[in-house]
């Protein structure tokens, strides 16, 4: 029997994403392409600036939402406050997007107005559709939400830094559990410790200023033998531009 997936976004419960786990706080002048997605005003997701119009996420951030109740936030360390709110203007969710499996997870939003690029403020860049990480790259993840699992969203960002973990390993770690696709990318500590949780869903996963994953799933936040899994951005390099152009 297959346990419920936990996604990362705080619109779901058992496996979301909240927050960094074992990091530290962060300012946006060291992430500027780091973006929080608000609903109603309250965050929900991270995002990640792919243009001045351009904003990807986690699909199942976006899933079912309607483009007038959405915004970001760009230009803020804060959650809640400061930097530049732009509304959404359309949701471009992936047509293979599967919520039980968790497979196809990204979603690009079009905004309403042009980002305008400045401290704080940045688009980060995308990979090729060939340069997949090796095991062992380092990268690093943001964003805003529970320092701990169960916890509370955070007021500040956070960043932490972990590795790649190669897919075979991956599979094997979440045999019984959940497929890891083609579409997916692992990256923890084997012993734990470090991860996103509820909340950093749809936020970026970046080494050496480019994007290579989109924080999707795990099963909890941080726990030992459950790295984190994150979209591909390179598997998605056709879709991606087939809504933007890039």
């Amino acid at each position: 029997m297959k346990t419920t997936v936990a996604f990362l976004s705080v619109l779901s419960g058992v496996l979301a994403k909240e927050a960094i786990v074992g990091g530290a706080e962060a300012t946006i002048e060291e992430y500027p392409y780091q973006i929080g997605l608000l609903q109603g005003g309250s965050l929900i997701c991270g995002g990640s600036i792919i243009d001045n119009k351009y904003v990807v996420t986690a699909g199942h951030c976006a899933e079912g939402q309607s483009a007038s109740d959405l915004s970001i936030r760009a230009g803020s360390s804060s959650s809640s406050s400061g930097g530049t709110t732009v509304g959404v203007s359309s949701i471009a969710v992936h047509p293979d997007y599967d919520a039980q499996n968790v497979n196809n997870d990204i979603a690009i939003l079009t905004l309403d107005e042009e980002l305008k690029y400045g401290d704080g403020i940045a688009a980060v860049k995308l990979p090729t559709s060939s340069s997949l990480p090796s095991a062992g790259t380092v990268g690093t993840i943001t964003g805003w939400g529970a320092l701990k699992e169960g916890g509370n969203v955070s007021p500040t960002l956070q960043f932490v830094d972990v590795p790649v973990v190669d897919k075979k390993t991956c599979s094997s770690d979440y045999q019984g559990f959940n497929e890891i696709t083609d579409s997916m990318l692992c990256a923890g500590e084997e012993e734990g410790g470090k991860d996103g949780c509820q909340g950093d869903s749809g936020g970026p996963f970046v080494s050496d200023g480019v994007l290579i994953g989109i924080t999707s799933w795990g099963n909890g936040c941080a726990r030992a033998g459950y790295p984190g899994v994150y979209s591909s951005p390179a598997y998605f390099r056709d879709f991606i531009e087939s809504v933007t152009g890039l």
